[in-house]
């Protein structure tokens, strides 16, 4: 993997999310529902673990990793393993927003520890095999989207993408959900 895809640019805002894969035996990746904050205005979607890069952290990955530990208490530098990086995208509420989402495989045994960040009201294993029977599209935010629905988590928008591409890219191109 090149580091230069890693290395932000200077003068661009930057973020990565983890995209923390695990097969027990089904393949399963970690979602969270945000917790409630008027000053952010991810309030209450789903998102995946990560946060804003920092110049301490020195490149994407390590922001990943911080972000990760941070939200979930697990350590991706013990107990992951890149797998690839996916194609950069950008919430459509923050389009200057550069997020680069790097998938990490874990062991089956893996598990979150810390739920206290504040960051997340809760999160969860989701089966990568649920998510095209959960895609539907309903009202968030009072728009019409596609969404795939799992109980009280509505994961739409930017994390919706990103999980689409990792269903396809995990499923092989015959068995493809639109993004």
């Amino acid at each position: 993997m090149a580091s230069s895809i890693l290395k932000p640019s200077n003068g661009e805002a930057w973020a990565a999310v983890a995209v923390i894969l695990k097969e027990c035996p089904d393949a399963m990746v970690l979602v969270g529902k945000r917790v409630m904050n008027p000053r952010d205005p991810w309030s209450g979607d789903a998102a995946l673990p990560g946060g804003h890069y920092e110049t301490s952290d020195g490149d994407l990955l390590n922001t990943a990793i911080r972000e990760t530990m941070e939200e979930t208490g697990i350590d991706l530098r013990k107990v992951g393993r890149v797998v690839t990086v996916l194609n950069v995208e950008h919430p459509r509420n923050m389009p200057n927003l550069n997020v680069l989402p790097i998938v990490f495989k874990v062991d089956c045994n893996v598990d979150v520890v810390n739920t206290a960040s504040g960051e997340f009201e809760y999160l969860k294993w989701i089966k990568l095999s649920e998510l095209p029977n959960a895609d539907k599209v309903t009202v968030v935010k009072g728009n019409a989207r596609k969404a795939i629905i799992l109980g009280d988590m509505i994961i739409w928008g930017m994390t919706r993408r990103i999980l689409c591409r990792l269903y396809n890219m995990y499923k092989g191109e015959g068995n493809t959900m639109r993004n």
